[in-house]
């Protein structure tokens, strides 16, 4: 189990890490995500020991592993943290072979010479250098070498593991195959991961439950679904690129609340709220917004609002449609889709979603840990 107390690092007199919480349940993955400059290398250097922070405590499996016990400080080195670290620019020793790279650790905890091939060995096959076992690291891919980097992190089987973009430099073919290899791997170790990643998608696979981190603080955990699908706050909602609205309850009807926004009437489904505060923020995903021609009075459509695109950006097979419907509001479609619908800049629409896909949250009530 990791845990994080009141955690705090500046640099330059900028809070990067702010009073932060949190925790990694034992034998669970966390994913954490956020934008560059967030603080998640910072955070792991942390936890590893390699940066020490300016006020907090970090447990390591119920132990105190840095900060105030009593009126002691308390600073364990990196070795004797039990952290297993894969660094985001591998940090191999460059003077040693690949297979003397992966079983330096397990020298350090005086296992027998057969242990530590039988392990050596294993974590060889598991990442696919077997046949490189005898080369130098500057004799390897950037993938192969941010692998050797891996296998050298698991081989001690620590108690904690800290992936930093594990996978980023593998070949993106390989990838998806290996990703899955590794969470296999992690299972049998049964370790506690905080595994940081950019990749939504990765994240989505990785983790049990995925971390977003911004302006210092974890600003939401959850599972993949209740992260990408309410986002409880303005910063969670924008790093993942959802509609962000500004709005006010009108009144609560049945198990409905309906909203206004600028002069349109949304309907969502939502759960209970404190109805004293009408202003509210909704967010809507871009995927979940389907564009007509004419206006769409299908019962399980109610929302159905006139507007005029604006913008159409071509992102791979899918273009991201911007609609100014009062309020800017973006929604993505096929190619196909577009072509059928016979759309361009400057043509009316109407933008329609259900109920069911309307988050909605007050900023006042969003609790940082």
């Amino acid at each position: 189990m990791l845990k994080i107390e009141s955690l705090s690092k500046a640099f330059n007199a900028k809070n990067v890490i702010e009073n932060l919480n949190f925790e990694v349940q034992k034998n669970e993955t966390i994913a954490l995500l956020g934008p560059n400059g967030s603080g998640k290398s910072t955070l792991l250097n942390m936890i590893a020991g390699i940066l020490q922070p300016d006020s907090g405590n970090i447990y390591v499996d119920n132990s105190l592993v840095y900060g105030v016990r009593g009126v002691r400080k308390v600073d364990v080195k990196p070795s004797e943290r039990k952290v297993g670290y894969v660094f985001q620019k591998f940090a191999l020793f460059p003077h040693m072979r690949v297979q003397d790279n992966i079983s330096y650790g397990l020298r350090a905890l005086h296992l027998s010479n057969s242990e530590v091939k039988r392990r050596t060995g294993k974590l060889l096959e598991f990442v696919n250098l077997t046949e490189h076992a005898l080369v130098y690291p500057n004799q390897l891919s950037g993938g192969q070498q941010q692998l050797v980097a891996l296998a050298r992190s698991l081989a001690t089987e620590p108690q904690i593991i800290l992936l930093d973009e594990p996978v980023s430099a593998i070949d993106p073919q390989l990838r998806e195959t290996f990703r899955l290899e590794l969470k296999k791997y992690l299972r049998t170790l049964e370790a506690t991961t905080l595994y940081v990643t950019h990749n939504l998608n990765e994240a989505a696979i990785m983790a049990d439950k995925i971390a977003i981190i911004g302006n210092g603080h974890i600003e939401q955990v959850g599972s993949s679904a209740e992260i990408f699908d309410k986002p409880q706050s303005r910063f969670v909602a924008k790093f993942l690129g959802t509609n962000i609205i500004e709005g006010k309850i009108i009144k609560k009807q049945n198990d409905h609340i309906l909203v206004e926004i600028d002069n349109n009437t949304i309907i969502t489904v939502t759960p209970d709220m404190d109805m004293s505060e009408k202003n509210v923020v909704i967010t809507i995903k871009p995927e979940d917004v389907i564009i007509t021609a004419e206006k769409n009075v299908k019962p399980n459509t109610i929302n159905s609002i006139p507007g005029i695109i604006t913008e159409m950006t071509q992102m791979r097979s899918n273009t991201q449609i911007t609609i100014n419907a009062g309020f800017s509001i973006k929604a993505i479609m096929t190619s196909a889709a577009i072509k059928n619908l016979g759309v361009t800049i400057g043509d009316k629409v109407y933008v329609t979603f259900n109920p069911s896909e309307v988050n909605v949250f007050r900023e006042n009530l969003i609790t940082r840990n």
